[in-house]
């Protein structure tokens, strides 16, 4: 089984683009296991990692939406720090802090980056290598279950996703950039695909 979260809208909007990609996405593998979580940053964590607990996935991909950004971009590091200038969902707003207080710097994904963002380039898709996940609570998912898995040694190959925007969500916004949810959801299946290969899962 291959798990696959994504986002609520945040921040007044009424689409999240990972969730436009992730319902895409269910109908295409049925071996896909679709949910949704909070954009709040205790919430999602833990709604994930409760998750976790009741299958171990072979491979979990977590997507969610950059605003600004005009490639798919895969992250390569999840820092552990949260700060934002935007309240979460929850009405709260993270000032600078650590999200594990004993943890580590830093994460590595689980994800074959380089390999998916050569392959996918090669292909002629519009992907890059993104070093960082900012710190609202993508990053705050990703760092909270990338610990999650270590400690509990787990073997399931995870990382983070980036989308951009929909064309949707540009209305009233000229200069941001979109990017049609079908190629999104193309090229999250690649990466799929590609993390499959490389871990020899499924």
């Amino acid at each position: 089984m291959i798990l696959v979260s994504h986002f609520d809208p945040f921040g007044g909007q009424i689409i999240n683009a990972s969730r436009e990609v992730a319902v895409l996405l269910s109908s295409v593998r049925d071996d896909l296991k679709i949910i949704e979580l909070p954009t709040a940053f205790e919430d999602s964590s833990l709604l994930l990692i409760a998750e976790l607990t009741k299958e171990t996935p072979d491979l979990l991909v977590m997507l969610g939406q950059a605003e600004g950004r005009t490639h798919v971009t895969p992250e390569m590091v999840a820092i552990n720090w949260k700060e934002s200038s935007t309240e979460d969902n929850n009405g709260y707003l993270a000032r600078g802090e650590r999200i594990s207080p004993e943890g580590p710097v830093a994460f590595f994904t689980g994800l074959p980056v380089k390999k998916i963002v050569g392959s996918l380039q090669s292909e002629g898709l519009p992907v890059s290598v993104s070093l960082t996940a900012g710190s609202f609570v993508c990053n705050s998912l990703f760092f909270s279950i990338m610990e999650y898995i270590g400690v509990n040694r787990l073997d399931i190959p995870a990382g983070f996703v980036h989308i951009p925007c929909v064309p949707s969500q540009a209305v009233g916004k000229r200069a941001l950039p979109t990017m049609d949810a079908l190629l999104s959801a193309r090229i999250i299946l690649r990466i799929i695909e590609i993390s499959i290969e490389e871990s020899n899962v499924c």
